[in-house]
Order: structure tokens, then sequence, then C-alpha cells
């Protein structure tokens, strides 16, 4: 079966599902995510009463149609057929739809590779061919904890036979030495909020001056083993994208080295459907039309945005609490397969099943290969592909 525990969809876990699970091949962080159809599942509830499923799709139905300005948020890790009924849905509703994506910088880059204005490659190529793998910003072995076995650091790859041992190099810029700078050759700690100036030392580096930030014999050595990189990969996350101003810098950087960029995003099916449709990858306005930073889901919650929908996505735990009890105040629809801090506060619950586990569909990896998800168990929650539509032909 193929994993949807992170974007990386690993398609070599073994599964069976009895009286016990058993997974093999699996992350902690896949093994829990199917070991989750058991556990803290999502009752359909209006009002905090529990309700039956057809009672909750009809009230979700009616808060959309008589919002004035909704906003559907998300879906994260789930299909294609999701993400489509998703972007149908805000059309029919007039709705903002936005992602996880519009939090910082990942869409934004993303947003460039699609346009072709920076390089990037396939996981298969960073197999493959990476010599030199650079994690900015991010800790892929917490987030995404197989995509440096699988991928860009412990595997032999077809031109990289001898692996981390020989062939590879790992770099590790981030603000504390995580779990991905303990197993990378090389790691700088970085001040929080002062990679600009980092930046400008590897620029001076790779210009044959001399850095005038940091440990300047490190910077050196790194800066020199990215000139020499005949493959280069920069990762980047969520890290990155909150302490650095100047991204546009930051891009100009990545084409200097002539490395490869890949942001380690969830949720980019979305980015591209909407890019393909609008030339934009999130905060698309479809009742006006618009695109912009009012559309962004923090920002438009600061605004009058009056019923949101969200889509397995617990956007309630990753914004300030402010903003949380602002969600709460308005009229909040949960669509997803668990109970979490925003099905908690949202008026709408509306359960579904655990795609890719209870569900088949279609999925991107982080890199736009297209993957087919098979259902392996039967299940009584519908698809969430379903519960959209359901919602879309109620209105």
């Amino acid at each position: 079966m193929i994993c949807l525990g992170c974007s990386c969809l690993c398609d070599d876990i073994e599964c069976e599902i009895g009286e016990e699970i058993k997974v093999g091949n699996a992350c902690l962080r896949g093994f829990r995510r199917i070991d989750s159809i058991n556990e803290n599942r999502l009752t359909p509830r209006v009002e905090r009463k529990e309700e039956n499923i057809d009672d909750t799709i009809k009230s979700a139905a009616k808060l959309l149609e008589e919002a004035k300005n909704p906003i559907i948020f998300g879906p994260e890790n789930s299909t294609l057929e999701t993400e489509k009924e998703a972007i149908e849905l805000a059309k029919k509703a007039g709705a903002i739809i936005d992602n996880m994506s519009s939090f910082g910088y990942s869409g934004y880059l993303v947003e460039k590779i699609f346009r072709k204005e920076v390089n990037t490659c396939t996981l298969d190529e960073t197999r493959d061919d990476c010599d030199v793998s650079i994690y900015w910003g991010c800790d892929p072995m917490s987030s995404h904890p197989r995509m440096m076995s699988r991928y860009s650091y412990y595997p032999r790859g077809k031109n990289r036979q001898r692996g981390w041992e020989q062939d590879r190099d790992a770099i590790s810029i981030d603000v504390r030495r995580s779990l991905t700078a303990e197993i990378c050759d090389k790691f700088i700690k970085v001040p929080p909020g002062r990679d600009f100036e980092l930046m400008k030392a590897f620029k001076d580096v790779l210009s044959g001056k001399i850095p005038k930030f940091g440990d300047k014999k490190s910077i050196m050595k790194i800066g020199n083993l990215i000139k020499k990189a005949e493959f280069g990969v920069l990762f980047t996350g969520l890290g990155l994208n909150y302490s650095i101003n100047h991204i546009d810098d930051f891009i100009d950087l990545v084409k200097d080295t002539g490395f490869r960029l890949q942001p380690i995003i969830e949720g980019i099916g979305l980015n591209k459907l909407l890019f393909d449709e609008t030339g934009h990858v999130n905060k698309i306005n479809y009742k006006d039309k618009s695109y912009g930073i009012e559309n962004n889901f923090v920002e438009a919650l600061k605004g009058d945005i009056d019923t949101a929908l969200i889509i397995g996505s617990d956007v309630a735990s990753n914004i300030p609490l402010k903003l949380a009890k602002r969600l709460r105040e308005i009229n909040c629809i949960y669509v997803g397969p668990h109970s979490n801090l925003t099905s908690h506060i949202s008026k709408v619950n509306i359960p579904t099943a655990v795609c890719g586990i209870e569900s088949a569909g279609k999925a991107y990896r982080m890199d736009l290969k297209e993957e087919d998800l098979e259902k392996i168990v039967d299940s009584n929650f519908l698809p969430d592909q379903e519960i959209l539509k359901r919602i879309g032909d109620a209105l």
C-alpha cells in the first residue's frame, strides 16, 4: 500500500489488518496514521448534538448557502478527487479557498517552481544523482522520516552507488540541532531571523570573497562544497519560511548555486490544481475572482469571514489563540476522520473515511509524482470527496 502519513507517499508499505494491525516498512508517523482507524474517530454533530450524517451534511450546506463571506481551508494529506471537489464547492459557494502553503513562503516557492523560474527535480532523480543535499529550516527526520533513507542521503542511487559513506554529503542549516542535524555531515546553527546574513555569507564565498558572518571557516568549507556539487538539492521547510524576509534573495542564492529546490510541503495537489486553473497556488477568492494576501486564511479570519469549512486540517492548533477564538465565534464546519481542536470548536462535525486506508483515490507526492491509493479495509465512513460533493449538491 501507499502511505499518506506525509508527502513522501512511501509505496512499499506492508499492512495486514485483523484483530491487530501489522505494518511493515512504515515509519512511526505512517504506522500511527494506519493505526488511527481505530482511535479518536469523529462523530457527526451539529451544535455539539449527535446527528446522523445526512443531517450534518444538510446543516453544513445551509451554513454555506447563507454565508456572505465563506472560506474553505485544506485539505491536507487527501486525494486529488477531494481537492477537485473542494475547488468546485468553493466556486459554487463563492468562497475563498486556501491551504497550509499560505503560511510562510512554501506556496510562493512552489508557485515559482510551477512557473519554471526555479529548477527542481524529482525524488527519484535525487536518489539517483544527488551528491550534496542541504536541509535549510527543515527537519525531515521528524516530519518526513523516510525521505533521507529512501531518496536524499542513505540510498544507493543509479549514479551514487556508494551512498552516504562516499558519494553524498548532507548539510543542515537550522536554529537548533535537530534530528536531521544529528546525522548530517555538517551543521550550521543560525540565530533566529539571521538567515539573510547567512545567505549573504554564502554569496560571498561563491564569488570568491571571505564571508563577514558567523563561523567563517565553516561557511567557507560548506560554500566550497556547494561550488563543487555535481547535483545539489536544497530542501526547505517552515523553519526557513518563518525566519526570512527576503525570499527572492533566497531564490537568487539557489540559482547562483545551481542547486535544485524542493520545498517539503503537504497538500501540493491542491496547489497544482489551482495553479493550472488560475495561475496561483492558493489564496483564491471565487466570489470576486481575486487573488492576494487578504485571501490568506489568517488574514481573512481577521476580516469579515463568517463561515469556514475546514477539511482534514487541524488549523486551530496552528494559529494564534486569538484567531482560534475567532474561528470558534463564526460558523465553522469540520470535515475529517478524527477529533481535534478544530473539530472541538466547530459547530458542525462531519466524519470521513481515512483516505488511502478506508477509501481509494489518487494523490501527488511532494515532487508531483501521481500515485494510486488503494482501499485496504471496509468502513462505514464516507470518503471526504463524497461528503464535499453532497454538500455542493445540497447548495
